[in-house]
């Protein structure tokens, strides 16, 4: 089974989202609050083999009863007992890939099935397939629902180890209709005695019980003793959901949390060889890196080949943003009840790589380069001490690799982001200032046609340029940097001798000023003084001693423009 559309209408956050989703393996990223959970919650309710889903008002939009919420799922790639006209074969609609849905079937269309969930003020659910030729439809029953495959992977798992409707381990036992009948002589077993029922009685569950354990020898789980099935002596009665899976003499429920989600993600991956549809909330939870790079490398290989059925999965963690592809992932933006899902340009694949913690930020700061990320980030210190600081406000910083800094900054704004851009005015750039402004893009970009380092020569006051030439000949050696300045001063002008605070007692001090930003901007052999992080987060602490001095300068307005982008008036 594959997700070909989503259609969801006053539900919890979302008044409406209108996704087509794309591809077999897609990650949801984005800010916190954007309603990641929320689409998967609505997935998971209308394709649920659940008959008695309790519903409340918190589950409409503003918890407002007056119209009812609907989320409609379109599904392809179906069981052929499905598209049957003594099914639903008479319902079906037509999808292709070029214009989407079709209400009546065209030729090379892929059938199609719209599942509707509704509730109203009844809190009643109801599920029907319907279509535009017949909008009240038909209604679909829990075990038709069961046969679409979808199984949610969140954090309640244990239901998922024993044998009950809509559980995995249910679904990988072949002869699943005559589980009622195990469960019965379990019963009349266990009124005589609490012991384990041996393979010899079991031997469908015991099947399924060496299925999960190949399944998860794949990912790098497996039992300390042997897995089997067994009583679970929580349960007073046998019934479904009683009857679960065992390591040992140790139900599999109480192994931790990493390892029963990678054993969960398995045994799904047995079921879904070739339909099905997995919802993970939150892959990273209770996995280390090392583990989530290997699940993720397994599933995304599966959905490739055509394995394994549709994976839906969401994050809040960089380490799965750096292992995909942009093509697998897709932002979520959410304001006033209107949810978008959208997908990235390529021309961000190697801000993914770089500086993926930015997709998952609510406001981006692009930066030039490497200079301008350490002086932010010693900004962002400093803002701290008095209670502010980019982590609470939500902000990101963002590599823009120099001249594609505009690029990446206008990308962003597209994915809904809010994006301000620190960048030089030395180089033209496109998109241009006017172009980004009207974007959205908050543009910081220092007046007269310079960079950082020479704003810093110019707007500092001396004793703050001196500092600067200071820590230079700290980093650099103090002839280095001597050599530096002097080739930049015009001819005839004296050797640079003694303190750099003492400098324009010999020499022009508006030519010493424009010498020492050229230096700073390429010296060493084309390298500047501050070109990496670190160094610019030292220069950038020198910067802040005199700040009070530099209020009215250029410097000074826009490190006061950044800071009210980043934390409006707090």
């Amino acid at each position: 089974m594959r997700l070909r559309h989503v259609q969801i209408e006053r539900f919890r956050g979302i008044k409406q989202l209108d996704w087509t989703v794309g591809g077999a393996f897609v990650c949801l990223i984005g800010p916190g609050d954007s309603t990641k959970t929320t689409i998967l919650d609505a997935i998971e309710l209308a394709l649920s083999p659940r008959w008695n889903v309790p519903f409340d008002d918190a589950d409409f939009y503003e918890s407002k009863t007056d119209e009812p919420l609907s989320i409609i799922v379109t599904v392809g790639d179906l069981p052929d007992e499905l598209k049957s006209d003594a099914k639903y074969g008479l319902l079906a609609r037509g999808w292709n890939s070029t214009d989407g849905l079709h209400d009546e079937p065209q030729d090379g269309d892929e059938l199609v099935l719209s599942i509707r969930l509704q509730v109203d003020r009844s809190l009643e659910p109801s599920w029907t397939v319907f279509n535009d030729r017949e909008s009240a439809g038909r209604l679909v029953g829990a075990r038709d629902r069961e046969r679409l495959g979808c199984t949610r992977l969140g954090e309640y798992l244990d239901r998922h180890f024993a044998w009950g409707r809509g559980s995995i381990l249910s679904r990988l036992t072949e002869e699943g209709d005559s589980l009622s009948e195990v469960l019965a002589e379990a019963n009349r077993a266990a009124r005589l005695k609490l012991t384990s029922l041996g393979p010899e009685e079991l031997p469908t569950l015991r099947l399924a019980a060496e299925k999960v354990k190949t399944a998860g020898a794949k990912l790098g789980v497996g039992p300390r003793g042997d897995y089997r099935p067994n009583l679970d002596v929580k349960a007073v009665t046998v019934g479904e959901g009683a009857l679960s899976l065992h390591d040992g003499d140790v139900p599999v429920r109480r192994a931790g949390l990493g390892s029963r989600r990678l054993l969960a993600m398995a045994m799904q991956r047995e079921v879904v060889k070739s339909r099905g549809l997995t919802l993970i909330d939150e892959i990273e939870h209770g996995l280390e890196p090392h583990r989530i790079r290997l699940v993720l490398q397994v599933l995304r290989e599966a959905t490739d080949s055509g394995e394994a059925g549709h994976v839906l999965l969401t994050t809040h963690v960089p380490v799965v943003v750096q292992e995909l592809k942009v093509g697998q992932l897709r932002v979520v933006r959410s304001k006033n009840g209107i949810t978008q899902v959208i997908a990235i340009p390529d021309a961000l694949q190697r801000i993914v790589l770089k500086t993926s913690e930015a997709f998952l930020a609510r406001k981006i700061l692009v930066c030039e380069g490497k200079t301008e990320i350490g002086f932010c980030r010693s900004l962002d210190r400093y803002w701290a001490q008095t209670g502010l600081s980019f982590g609470l406000a939500g902000v990101a910083l963002a590599d823009g690799e120099g001249t594609d800094a505009p690029t990446v900054a206008a990308a962003f704004v597209q994915l809904g982001y809010e994006v301000a851009m620190l960048v030089d005015s030395d180089v033209p750039f496109q998109p241009d200032r006017q172009a980004l402004e009207s974007a959205g893009v908050v543009a910081l970009i220092w007046e007269g046609g310079v960079s950082l380092e020479q704003r810093l020569a110019l707007d500092l006051s001396w004793r703050g340029v001196a500092a600067v030439v200071e820590l230079a000949m700290q980093l650099w050696g103090e002839q280095s940097v001597r050599d530096a300045v002097s080739s930049r001063l015009g001819a005839g002008q004296p050797t640079l001798q003694g303190n750099p605070a003492d400098w324009p007692q010999g020499a022009p001090e508006s030519e010493l000023r424009t010498a020492i930003g050229l230096a700073a901007k390429r010296a060493r052999g084309g390298e500047g003084w501050f070109k990496r992080v670190a160094l610019a987060e030292e220069l950038a602490d020198v910067v802040l001693r005199h700040l009070d001095a530099l209020r009215d300068t250029d410097l000074g307005r826009k490190i006061a423009a950044l800071r009210q982008w980043a934390h409006g008036n707090g």
